[in-house]
């Protein structure tokens, strides 16, 4: 995973094709942008694109350190198993060949698996296993990929989960553990953005051509 990200990130500082997709989007929603606003506005969405894929394999083993550490990697495991089998699948919601842009089906199936984890944590103990905040940014994200994909993506999410007995493995965790469930921090290096930095992200309408996933 973090192979693919960086070569998506290369891609991205040679070709800047993210950057392209990013700037006629807000040509399209606001035609009267000067050049200078476009060019602030599209650099801080390419970045906060950047940190959103960039974080998944950091997420990823956090959450895995934290199951280790309280004995239940045997109840975790399987779950981040089958999500690291879709994002290597051919078959995507968002076609790989636009770089970065194509990392995003995959970065919103892994938050949207660790939202599912932490909102079940929550009904369970009243402690989420992630600050609510992480998952705003899959909210913006979310309007940038468009529609139909957007929902698509929440059907996978949802999909995967059940498939993936996630409310049940979480409520075995909390039994066998007790107490909060599994307390996973972030590292600072992995960064979402503040409050109002995503409200005025561009649909880019990403993945319409492509084929619905099969994966789930």
């Amino acid at each position: 995973m973090r192979e693919e990200i960086a070569t998506a990130l290369a891609h991205e500082r040679e070709t800047g094709k993210l950057a392209q997709l990013v700037r006629r989007g807000y040509q399209k929603a606001d035609a009267a942008l000067d050049d200078a606003a476009l060019t602030a506005k599209t650099e801080r969405a390419v970045r906060i694109v950047q940190d959103y894929v960039g974080a998944m394999p950091e997420v990823i083993e956090r959450a895995l350190a934290a199951a280790k550490k309280e004995s239940v990697l045997d109840h975790v495991q399987p779950i981040f198993d089958t999500a690291m089998s879709y994002v290597t699948e051919n078959v995507d919601f968002i076609p790989d060949e636009l770089g970065l842009a194509g990392l995003l089906d995959d970065a919103y199936l892994v938050h949207g698996l660790m939202q599912e984890i932490s909102h079940r944590q929550r009904a369970l103990t009243g402690r989420e296993l992630l600050p609510e905040g992480v998952f705003d940014t899959s909210q913006q994200i979310r309007r940038m990929i468009g529609e139909p994909t957007a929902t698509r993506l929440d059907v996978a999410v949802v999909a995967f989960a059940r498939r993936q007995n996630v409310r049940e493995t979480v409520e075995q965790i909390v039994e066998k553990i007790g107490g909060a469930g599994l307390s996973m921090d972030l590292p600072s290096a992995v960064a979402f953005p503040s409050a109002g930095e995503t409200d005025d992200l561009p649909n880019l309408e990403l993945g319409q051509a492509s084929p619905q996933c099969t994966v789930f």
